[in-house]
């Protein structure tokens, strides 16, 4: 890769470094093993780069990279998640929460519970990521990105309920 292009990469990575922390302690059960996944995505991206043409925007681009890697680490694990890296992944989005501290931790539990595809769903989702975004991103149709959101609202309402009643 030429000079301009390391720097363009660096640049770019540096600008959307939160992105790629976010997505690796989502999928991470350990600050070591965050590490390891960011140091995966990091090489993906950077193969990836030279094919990068700008069709999108590059924070799609990178998430996009990102979560194919993390999922297909995941793919190849097979390990069930925990929710407590999930836990500092969600407490960094921005969105409004009406309900009390203890229903945010219920529903980042229950959100815990979700499989890799439909957490990224639920990340974007809540990073305020359209439909049409979120379809590009997860090479998925804007349709399909609604019909899960749906079903994962739907269920999540079911697990609160559940995680609720259990703490009573």
């Amino acid at each position: 890769m030429e000079s301009d292009s390391k720097k363009s990469f660096v640049s770019l990575i540096q600008q959307n470094q939160g992105i790629v922390n976010s997505l690796c302690r989502l999928y991470a059960t350990s600050n070591e093993e965050m590490k390891d996944y960011r140091q995966d995505v990091m090489l993906s991206l950077w193969k990836g780069f030279p094919k990068y043409r700008e069709e999108s925007k590059v924070s799609t681009w990178i998430y996009r990279v990102a979560l194919n890697t993390l999922i297909s680490i995941y793919r190849k694990k097979k390990q069930v998640l925990i929710t407590e890296p999930f836990s500092e992944s969600i407490e960094s989005i921005h969105f409004q929460n009406s309900g009390s501290d203890d229903d945010l931790l219920v529903l980042q539990q229950a959100i815990g519970f979700l499989k890799p595809l439909e957490k990224a769903l639920v990340i974007l989702y809540l990073e305020g990521y359209d439909n049409k975004e979120i379809g590009k991103i997860l090479s998925i149709s804007e349709s399909n990105v609604s019909t899960k959101l749906n079903r994962i609202k739907t269920q999540l309402k079911k697990t609160v309920k559940t995680l609720q009643n259990e703490s009573r």
